[in-house]
């Protein structure tokens, strides 16, 4: 369950790979055009899109609450840079993992709009800003786009340290690990 000195625990790997299978379903149930994805057609679509996004936020909070009990790996040693490249990639990604929720909602609400979650909605009773709301969605936009190149540099890195540096960044974070090849 909990970390040991060269692996994350099943926990953390449970969060890291339920966050990354939640993000890549919200992502394809999402269309460029966001206005479609509120036309009556798509709004199962939606409604899955959204849930999962909302459940993307408490799985990183939970994720963060986590992290506070259980202790990483000890750190593989690398250069500065990488290290560097590491923590920045790391930050980049838990921000956006929070932001991307926030300005769905926040530009959602803006906009008069309930949040629609499988089985409910949501509609927050704030004064409407379509302008301001309009804004918010196009930055969620870009912010959805942002977190796939972001997290391609992440898995790329990970598959850079297994198979040309050796070492054992990907196999901490691997299901039942996984052999060098």
């Amino acid at each position: 369950m909990r970390s040991t000195s060269s692996r994350y625990g099943a926990v953390t790997q449970a969060f890291h790979w339920l966050t990354v299978m939640l993000v890549l379903a919200a992502y394809v149930l999402s269309k460029s055009d966001r206005y479609s994805l509120y036309s009556a057609d798509a709004e199962g679509l939606r409604r899955f899109h959204e849930t999962f996004g909302v459940l993307v936020c408490i799985v990183v909070v939970l994720r963060l609450v986590w992290r506070l009990i259980d202790s990483a790996p000890k750190k593989q040693p690398m250069s500065r840079w990488m290290a560097a490249a590491s923590k920045l990639v790391h930050f980049s990604l838990y921000a956006l993992l929070i932001a991307i929720p926030a300005t769905a909602m926040l530009g959602t609400w803006l906009e008069g709009i309930p949040l629609t979650l499988v089985g409910f909605d949501i509609a927050l009773q704030i004064a409407q800003a379509h302008e301001v709301g309009q804004l918010i969605m196009k930055i969620h936009i870009a912010l959805g786009s942002a977190i796939l190149w972001i997290a391609g540099v992440h898995a790329a890195a990970a598959i850079f340290h297994h198979f040309y540096l050796g070492d054992d960044v990907l196999q901490s974070m691997a299901p039942g690990g996984c052999r060098k090849s």
